[in-house]
């Protein structure tokens, strides 16, 4: 798939796949919480007619292409990749989209044992031990394609799927939170984060996790968080306006919130720390 094709899948099946649904539809918009920032009231807008996005807080819009690649934080040439793996969704202009939506189906949930994700994880630097502890061998099908990843259940019952060439959800997207008998709690953005976190032993056993799973997943967490009253909270966010804006956010709610992107300065995140570091 080259850009002008990719350009013509819909982005409302697109976001779909992400677990990101609008707001309030009307016949010809889709109105969204931004995917690309944190924000509480819906101003980013998906013209389906003509096929373009329009975020109203930053004064930037485009195509799927340009949305795709911030939302998921990869190149156009990766982007392009696993929509062509994918087969996702036919154009964008169609007037009813939701007959050409994706049917996204989870199949089977195993122990990590497929060869190819063994290899996955060692490309991100990630024990099997870790991995497991955390994550399962998730096999679903997209339009009756096969296919299999990692994968990390969220506290709505949705599946977070990662693999080289697919990063989505499966069901509810929603925040993963793991609660222990503590008020210390550490933040992530995604699930690898948090793998990464607990291999370099920057996570105790007996703290309490939140994984967004998405920025755009922040007001959750945050709502969850007023409801716990922490003690303390350490951020391992992205290095990027999304991460910093997510930590903006955060430590409004939260004054004590403590920034630990410091400790991956020089990379995005955590598990690019780690992996370009050993790899």
């Amino acid at each position: 798939m080259n850009c002008n094709k990719v350009n013509e899948i819909s982005i409302v099946s697109f976001l779909q796949s992400q677990g990101i649904e609008p707001a309030r539809v009307s016949t010809n918009e889709a109105w969204y919480l931004s995917p690309i920032r944190v924000e509480n009231t819906p101003s980013f807008k998906v013209d389906v007619h003509l096929n373009r996005w329009y975020d109203h807080g930053l004064g930037q819009g485009g195509k799927l292409v340009d949305l795709g690649i911030r939302i998921l934080g990869i190149s156009v040439k990766e982007f392009l990749l696993i929509m062509a793996r994918n087969h996702l969704g036919e154009t964008g202009t169609s007037k009813s989209h939701r007959s050409t939506e994706p049917r996204i189906v989870l199949e089977k949930v195993k122990e990590i044992e497929h060869a190819a994700l063994l290899k996955y994880l060692i490309f991100r630097n990630i024990t099997l031990p870790v991995a497991m502890s955390y994550c399962s061998e998730v096999h679903y099908s997209i339009d009756e394609r096969r296919f299999f990843g990692i994968g990390f259940k969220n506290d709505y019952g949705g599946m977070e799927i990662r693999n080289p060439y697919f990063k989505g959800c499966i069901g509810s997207k929603a925040i993963a939170s793991i609660h222990r008998d503590t008020s210390c709690f550490s933040m992530f953005e995604g699930i690898f984060d948090l793998l990464s976190a607990v291999q370099l032993g920057l996570v105790s056993e007996s703290e309490s996790i939140i994984v967004l799973n998405s920025v755009n997943q922040l007001t959750a967490a945050l709502t969850l968080l007023s409801r716990v009253s922490p003690k303390s909270i350490k951020a391992y966010f992205d290095n990027d306006n999304a991460g910093r804006s997510c930590f903006s956010s955060l430590r409004h709610e939260f004054p004590f919130a403590e920034d630990q992107s410091f400790c991956y300065s020089n990379f995005k995140d955590l598990n690019e720390m780690i992996a370009k570091t050993e790899n």
